[in-house]
């Protein structure tokens, strides 16, 4: 099963939408991302948020209150994990706006791991300790922000390394390029890893 969630973000940082939705999908408007589903001719299963960003509330909606502890983002993946914990999560709208709101999207990978941000320059998904591959599928380039000391094995990649230790805040492991199927190996530690496209100026 996948599991679509349109998030509030900027509705022009979102690509098109129908190459991702399956027979079986289950689509989650959340707030203001219910015009971009709208806009995109995207039918909703389940409206959800403060609805501050929308400006009404929509019929049937799950309404929560502006004042609360949790982003109407986290409020929907804590819905979409209630309907399959083991499904694929790929959420939409969820970058280019606010700063702060962006960096908390990302954080929230780190709860819900099988959850990707999309957006038209790429997507963002959380690698702890395992075996991964990852294809270029029209992407430029491959990082991997470290978000503890991580040691790291990459091939299949312009810059391969074999068990490096890689510190936090350090550049070594952005912007490497594909030479194959990128194959990683997180041996310890935790990494948000970024398929990046080029942008078009």
């Amino acid at each position: 099963m996948r599991i679509v969630i349109i998030a509030a973000g900027p509705a022009s940082e979102v690509p098109e939408l129908s190459s991702c939705l399956e027979d079986d999908t289950y689509v989650i408007g959340v707030d203001g991302g219910i015009a971009t589903a709208q806009a995109r001719g995207v039918d909703c299963d389940v409206l959800i948020g403060d609805f501050d960003s929308l400006g009404y509330r929509p019929c049937g909606a799950v309404v929560h209150p502006p004042e609360k502890d949790f982003t109407d983002l986290e409020l929907a993946l804590s819905h979409a994990n209630g309907v399959d914990a083991e499904a694929e999560m790929l959420i939409f709208g969820a970058t280019g706006g606010r700063l702060d709101m962006t960096l908390q999207n990302v954080y929230l990978l780190r709860r819900y791991k099988q959850a990707r941000l999309i957006s038209k320059g790429g997507d963002v998904r959380y690698m702890g300790p395992g075996h991964f591959e990852l294809e270029k599928e029209g992407h430029d380039y491959l990082s991997f922000i470290p978000l503890v000391e991580t040691e790291l094995s990459l091939s299949g990649v312009k810059y391969p390394l074999d068990n490096r230790i890689v510190p936090v805040g350090g550049s070594l492991t952005v912007s490497n390029e594909w030479e194959g199927i990128a194959r990683i190996t997180v041996h310890s530690g935790e990494v948000i890893a970024l398929r990046v496209k080029e942008l078009q100026v």
